[in-house]
């Protein structure tokens, strides 16, 4: 039986710590009392034996033997470690399995809404979809609740608490199948579903498939409990934690002794209190663990199977026959009148109000309502929109040093997706794909080839030329391309010219930056294309970025 106790601490105060503290069913009190009790006998034992069985020399050398233990017993067991990991694995599949317990409410709300009709047949098939259901979970809690097996022995005892009839009693034992028959009524419930929906109580496919969905997923509830039930925690895990936790108090019994017979002042000469308080916080905390394990069980904090059996075929029924289609009669309602406000009980609004939930900016008051606010257009590589870029920081100190030692620097025409540059020592005309990836296209493959670059394989890249920086935020490179003709872009600078490279027919375009690295790090250019080539000599109509 579940023992609740969310009234007692509806409200902080300092009483509510007590009025948890000292109950007794379902109490940590109530699980380790009898264990701790063991201890303390066994432990008294032993304090009587080192005390007044063992002359001075026997206690000296059993004193550096238990000395050496309490120093390497809380290395040698990590019970906080331990504990934590089992407990939280625990509770886990404990919420899980009351996620999927079973409630009918939803199903049985959406079989009186699709399934319409007053007839005495049509009334029938709906009770009986929900006595199906609730048969199959009773199927199905009689195979993994104790409780709910003391209740339901046998196929008898259901057929007299009427979730069974004679007759289907019969067919279900007929059913030649050599495993569990939880589906059995199930199947059942889907067939009048369907019967109902050939015979137009429900006026659309789609539905016929809302209520048999939800017919499937109560059905799959009862899967999941029996998935929880059918696999349990390996054997192993549990065995690991319940004996390490003994193991330690065991150790305990010797290793917390007071050894020292000359100071007997101290209050664990005679009652060890730390031990006890530890005692209960780690045994305690293995207790909730191994209640929780199995939560259909018959513990104190179990779940109530056989009431919620009892629940769900009361309220099934009287969803879908009892209050059927019946609503009370509709009238003006108050919200509706213009000077409308909150009622209160006196009492309550003596004691004070609720705390209004706003936004934690809402009270700050920037400009009134009336006053006009200048907006201005920002452009979308702007620093306010994208944001500093940090992570160029290092690689912009590389390059301007470099440029200060008069070493030649290296950018392309794209914007790349990270900060990676090319190697030196890596020349990119010689690589079948490109070094660092890119994301306005990819260059692996080149562009469009013309005739004069027919003899070149079309796998490999351009030659890209370097170029002198002369400036500390602008970077240029020089790739060779053609782009088909275009009349939208403004002249580049006249201080970048075509490079003709001497392999190559085809002139190099420079393609300058139009956005600083140094301040947003590698972007990608605007592609102007209304500047054709001044040595466009076979009239192909070549284009300058």
């Amino acid at each position: 039986m579940t023992v609740s106790y969310n009234l007692d601490v509806s409200s902080v105060s300092f009483f509510n710590f007590f009025r948890v503290l000292f109950r007794w069913r379902g109490s940590v009190w109530k699980s380790i009392w009898s264990e701790l009790v063991i201890w303390l006998i066994f432990y008294y034992m032993v304090m009587v034996t080192y005390r007044f069985a063992l002359n001075p020399e026997q206690r000296e050398e059993v004193r550096k033997y238990i000395e050496n233990l309490h120093e390497n017993l809380d290395n040698c067991v990590p019970l906080t470690f331990m504990l934590a990991f089992f407990v939280t694995v625990i509770v886990d599949r404990w919420k899980n399995i009351f996620a999927n317990i079973g409630f009918i409410e939803n199903t049985a709300l959406a079989i009186a809404t699709l399934v319409r009709g007053t007839a005495p047949e049509v009334v029938l098939a709906r009770r009986t979809i929900i006595r199906y259901l609730v048969l199959s979970q009773v199927l199905v809690f009689r195979d993994i609740s104790l409780k709910v097996r003391r209740r339901f022995p046998n196929t008898d005892s259901i057929i007299k608490s009427g979730f069974l009839q004679e007759h289907e009693a019969i067919i279900l034992d007929e059913v030649d199948c050599p495993y569990n028959k939880y589906w059995v009524p199930i199947n059942w419930a889907s067939a009048v579903l369907q019967k109902v929906f050939v015979e137009g109580k429900i006026t659309a496919p789609p539905l016929f498939n809302a209520a048999w969905q939800e017919i499937k997923t109560f059905r799959s509830n009862m899967a999941i409990l029996c998935n929880f039930d059918w696999v349990p925690i390996p054997l192993a895990y549990p065995q690991v934690i319940f004996v390490a936790v003994r193991f330690y108090f065991f150790m305990c019994l010797f290793t917390r002794q007071h050894l020292d017979m000359i100071d007997t002042r101290t209050i664990d000469y005679y009652f060890p209190i730390l031990t006890v308080f530890q005692f209960i916080f780690f045994m305690g905390w293995m207790k909730v663990a191994e209640g929780l394990l199995n939560p259909l069980g018959e513990d104190d904090d179990d779940f109530e199977c056989n009431f919620l059996i009892d629940k769900n075929i009361s309220t099934g029924m009287a969803i879908v026959d009892a209050t059927y289609d019946k609503f009370p009669e509709m009238k003006p309602d108050k919200f509706a009148e213009p000077a409308f406000a909150p009622f209160y009980p006196e009492d309550v609004i003596d004691s004070g109000a609720d705390h209004a939930l706003v936004g934690s900016a809402q009270a700050v008051t920037l400009a009134e309502p009336d006053d006009q606010i200048d907006m201005m257009k920002v452009d979308i590589n702007s620093p306010i929109v994208v944001g500093k870029a940090e992570s160029h920081t290092s690689s912009t100190f590389r390059r301007r040093l470099s440029s200060a030692f008069g070493g030649k620097t290296r950018s392309h025409s794209v914007q790349h997706l990270g900060p990676e540059k090319l190697e030196p020592d890596t020349p990119f005309s010689q690589s079948m794909a490109p070094q660092r990836p890119y994301a306005a296209f990819e260059l692996s493959n080149g562009f469009s080839s013309s005739s004069g670059l027919g003899n070149m394989s079309q796998s490999h890249l351009p030659k890209l030329e370097e170029e002198e920086s002369t400036s500390m935020d602008s970077d240029a490179t020089d790739v060779v391309t053609n782009s088909p003709p275009s009349t939208f872009a403004p002249e580049p600078p006249s201080s970048h010219r075509p490079i003709i490279t001497p392999n190559a027919t085809q002139p190099v375009f420079v393609v300058p930056r139009t956005i600083s690295e140094d301040t947003l790090g590698p972007t990608s250019p605007t592609l102007p294309f209304n500047q054709t080539l001044e040595n466009d000599i076979d009239g192909l109509g070549r284009m300058k970025f």
